[in-house]
């Protein structure tokens, strides 16, 4: 389902947005199949939860998933993410490789996700999807985000630091729970991070990176970026310029 013209303004002016549909029973169950098989088989490249301590029961996030199974790109480019997407970036959409990529296992116990801005508010606008493999609540570490933060005309550090609760981002945030299947979008400027996992189960959910495909971009051919909706395609000055009309 495309993005209402209020949705479109709600997205604009808080920075995120949960998309109505979900990914069907089918799709998640092979999406945790071959997630459970990965972990398992501990196969990299993994950011562990404790660099010591390389267990299945340890594995924090799995990195470049685009490049593990083609089930994962078949999540990323499901007809309702991307027509959602088209409301705020156009129609010509690029997904990147080399940003985000990766699904956040978040085993029990799983420390915080710190306080960080992606991306700064003078780059062009990418786009975070968060697809739930697993329900996400306060209890597990769901998502915070700070609304509107990608608004701010002042300066300050893309990763603050510091404790995590005593951070103005804290008292400023409000938690996004989401359900299994669940796709939540947001504007990768806005201030966000997540709780500690407080739960004996998993917080799964992938991390994918959108951005409109650059219409002044001549280098059609990034391997970096895949096209997922509408073509690349350059539109800035043509050349040879067209001849002016004669006038009669």
């Amino acid at each position: 389902m495309k993005l209402t013209e209020e949705d479109i303004w709600y997205f604009r002016h808080t920075g995120f947005h949960r998309v109505r549909e979900t990914l069907s029973d089918d799709l998640l169950d092979r999406l945790n199949e071959v997630t459970s098989r990965q972990v398992a088989e501990m196969l990299e490249p993994i950011v562990w939860e404790d660099k010591e301590d390389h267990r299945p029961e340890s594995v924090r996030r799995l990195s470049k998933i685009l490049d593990r199974e083609a089930v994962y790109l078949e999540a990323g480019t499901q007809p309702f993410i991307l027509e959602a997407l088209e409301g705020v970036l156009g129609p010509n959409i690029e997904l990147l490789t080399n940003k985000h990529n990766h699904i956040m296992v978040r085993p029990a116990g799983s420390y915080p996700v710190p306080w960080h801005s992606g991306e700064e508010p003078w780059e062009p606008t990418l786009i975070t999807a968060l697809i739930y493999l697993e329900e996400s609540t306060v209890e597990n570490g769901c998502i915070r985000i700070v609304p509107g933060s990608h608004h701010r005309p002042f300066s300050h550090a893309r990763r603050p630091g510091g404790d995590w609760y005593e951070a103005d981002q804290y008292r400023r945030a409000v938690p996004v729970p989401m359900p299994r299947g669940g796709v939540l979008l947001f504007n990768d400027c806005c201030y966000h991070g997540s709780d500690v996992n407080r739960s004996t189960e998993s917080r799964r959910s992938m991390t994918l990176g959108y951005r409109a495909h650059d219409s002044h971009d001549v280098l059609k051919d990034d391997p970096e970026k895949v096209i997922v909706r509408g073509e690349r395609v350059y539109t800035g000055h043509p050349h040879p310029f067209p001849n002016p009309p004669r006038s009669a």
